[in-house]
């Protein structure tokens, strides 16, 4: 039933508008104009009780005077008449409803409850409903455009093989434009607005089926539906159709922007990287990289590995390519010495015949150039992509070489993507960028981004099959626990004999309530020891002045006890205390690393690996990891570390036990999933030398709290 209404929506035979106006102009007579003026096959319904009809279509009074089922109605009218005309349509069985209105919970709060009660009516008929706050939806193939959008009043509609959905109309139109401007298409144009029932990820799960769709281009504000959105990024990568994402939002400031604008919450930034990271979506940072990203990532031919040759007539336009594509992580390709010498047949003596070529002015006079050199580079096992960076002006003979980069492109295994600016600095002409495009060549006008479409291409493909694990996904089955028992944070001890039972490597220690306890448990763990403070309302010892490190004796342990009292009683009362930890004091050299967990609402839980151990804060070298991930993955994080190297036995030190550490990442993961534990903290985590594994030092676990009350807070991953 959900699927017959996401049906409705992006290709119904039928299209009523409530609030239909004569006036093309108007938000209620510009959808009737665009259906008529495009060729729409399906009956059009005016709905406007004042007119016998509309732009000369005969106009009905209500929904209820048109006698045949009706697949979809746009809501064009004031919103204080939406919730009424949406339960017209419900009786009626509308399969879908778009609400052009606005005034919900962009808003504020009486806004907000409005839009709660559009989501119950959808619920209540089993309706599909986009908006309110929306600019529409567009099949641009079946030219059912259900929108007012100004980006597609001029023209003819360009059809194309990838999808556009945005919570953002505007976003829409913008990416529309781009697409017009270069001579692309889109077959789904979508303005979902504020979301009160169909979302951008579940418009995803359903287009992402589509034959004709090979790219999604999708603008975010907020994500309603993490698990959505996680199997729509899976099914994407088994079908290999790449989902491109601009999500904004990535300050404090941004998210409240976005709030306001779409009545949404953000999710954390570094949480919506991760997810995305985790589950091969590509991130992009503007309007422009998304319109114009999707020429690369529609290539047929797939990249076989980060080696890149760069043609260029500019000695300095070729550096800055350079300096680009390594701080993309591209590498530049070495020339094997055939290649070197076929190419000095053909190139001036004082051209460079290394990387990046420079081919000077050879280009102007010799327009067969492209046509003997590509193939060289082609045939170089070493050259796994062609970026050309070419300064163009009056007499080049633009038509020659559009044939011999096309040719190429067909004919060789490599990649060639092409950046043209013109002899004034400025880009290149539109119409050229447009022609050499649509000859299968991807083409820009800035460099930098040309080498950054190029790069995601790269990564994406390279990475496909780490993306996600599904034996990781499995393996969860295997585990059971039960902490319906507990509330809120588990003290330190409890926390580690949870962590205990799951095999972790924990730190030898005693909880101890009397003095007598403490000193009888330092013979028994031997000394040096350490002492800390045991409350589950306690999260942050040392500050509090609860720990003693380095105990070496009874007496020094008897004078520790009751510093940590007296220093803690200033806090919290006596009966808020379980006791006092005695704990095995690690002598061993190594690093500290700190594992996190916290369960997002979007999302689920989120692992995190920092370094820094109680530096984490200062230093903010962290990696965020989403379940289920393997082995390959947890490694690449903790690898991704800029501490790393101190991990791999930088300036002489020893190595340490990296698998070890990834080990108790994976079991950490596991334990996530399948514990009812909201956030946790595991701090420090020594890693011993190779051979020697790690040790859990303190830790510190907040269950999932069943009422939904958060009485202390562990903080954000950013904290």
């Amino acid at each position: 039933m959900e699927n017959d209404g996401i049906k409705a929506l992006l290709d119904p035979k039928s299209i009523a508008v409530v609030g239909a106006s004569n006036d093309p102009l108007k938000i209620g007579g510009r959808p009737i104009e665009y259906l008529k003026r495009y060729g729409y096959k399906g009956k059009i319904y005016p709905i406007n009780p004042n007119y016998p009809e509309i732009q000369s279509i005969a106009s009905h009074a209500s929904i209820f005077d048109v006698e045949d089922e009706i697949d979809l109605v746009i809501i064009a009218i004031p919103s204080q008449y939406v919730i009424e005309t949406l339960h017209g349509c419900g009786k009626k069985k509308v399969k879908a409803a778009i609400i052009f209105s606005s005034g919900y919970a962009e808003l504020g709060e009486d806004g907000r409850r409005a839009q709660e009660e559009i989501s119950d009516i959808a619920k209540l008929y089993g309706m599909r409903i986009v908006g309110p706050n929306c600019q529409g939806v567009a099949n641009l193939k079946s030219h059912s455009v259900a929108s007012f959008s100004t980006s597609l009043a001029k023209g003819e509609l360009y059809n194309g093989s990838s999808a556009i959905i945005s919570q953002s109309g505007g976003i829409s139109g913008m990416l529309y434009n781009i697409h017009k401007a270069f001579g692309w298409g889109a077959k789904y144009w979508i303005g979902t607005g504020n979301e009160a029932d169909v979302h951008v990820p579940e418009l995803m799960n359903y287009i992402i089926d589509d034959p004709d769709v090979k790219v999604l281009q999708v603008y975010m504000e907020d994500v309603k539906d993490g698990a959505s959105l996680i199997n729509a990024a899976k099914k994407a990568r088994k079908l290999n159709k790449p989902i491109l994402a601009l999500k904004s939002g990535r300050t404090v400031e941004g998210s409240k922007a976005a709030s306001s604008h779409t009545g949404a919450l953000a999710t954390e930034d570094i949480v919506i990287d991760a997810v995305f990271d985790n589950y091969g979506i590509i991130r992009v940072d503007s309007v422009v990289e998304l319109g114009v990203f999707p020429q690369v990532f529609e290539l047929e031919k797939k990249p076989s590995g980060k080696n890149v040759a760069i043609i260029t007539n500019s000695g300095g336009l070729g550096v800055m390519m350079v300096d680009k594509c390594k701080e993309l992580g591209l590498n530049l390709a070495i020339f094997s010495e055939e290649t070197k010498h076929r190419l000095s047949q053909f190139l001036p003596t004082f051209s460079s015949v290394d990387n990046p070529v420079d081919v000077t002015t050879q280009i102007f006079f010799d327009h067969d150039l492209f046509s003997k050199i590509l193939p060289i580079l082609m045939e170089d096992s070493n050259v796994d992509s062609i970026l050309l960076g070419l300064g163009i002006g009056e007499g080049y003979d633009i038509s020659k070489m559009i044939i011999d980069l096309s040719e190429a492109q067909k004919q060789g295994n490599a990649i060639i993507a092409l950046t043209l600016i013109d002899s004034t600095g400025v880009g290149c002409d539109k119409g050229v960028i447009e022609t050499i495009s649509k000859n299968g060549v991807p083409a820009f006008e800035d460099p930098n981004l040309c080498i950054k479409a190029v790069a995601k291409f790269i990564e994406y493909h390279l990475e496909l099959s780490s993306y996600f694990d599904e034996e990781a996904e499995c393996e969860q089955l295997n585990y059971d626990i039960n902490l319906t028992n507990a509330t809120d944070f588990l003290n330190e001890y409890d926390s580690k004999l949870l962590l205990k039972k799951w095999n972790f490597p924990i730190s030898q220690e005693i909880l101890c309530k009397t003095e007598e306890e403490a000193c009888q448990a330092g013979k028994s763990i031997g000394y040096p020891v350490v002492l800390k403070i045991s409350s589950p309302f306690i999260q942050h010892k040392t500050e509090i002045g609860g720990v003693k490190l380095n105990v070496q004796n009874e007496g020094h342990l008897i004078k520790a006890y009751h510093e940590i009292l007296t220093n803690v009683q200033r806090f919290v009362s006596v009966d808020l205390v379980d006791g006092i930890l005695v704990q095995e004091m690690v002598i061993d050299q190594g690093y500290e690393i700190s594992l996190g967990l916290k369960r997002d609402p979007a999302f689920g839980p989120i692992i995190m690996v920092a370094s820094g151990g109680i530096y984490i804060e200062i230093l903010k070298d962290i990696q965020l990891l989403v379940p289920p991930f393997n082995f390959a993955r947890a490694k690449k994080a903790v690898n991704s570390l800029k501490m790393s190297p101190l991990l791999h036995g930088a300036r002489g030190k020893a190595a340490l036990d990296v698998d070890a550490l990834c080990n108790t990442i994976m079991s950490f993961s596991r334990l996530a999933q399948v514990a009812e534990i909201e956030e946790a903290d595991l701090n420090p985590v020594l890693v011993l030398e190779n051979g020697k594994g790690v040790k859990i030092v303190d830790s510190l676990i907040k269950i999932k709290n069943q009422e939904g009350e958060n009485k202390n807070e562990l903080g954000q991953f950013t904290s």
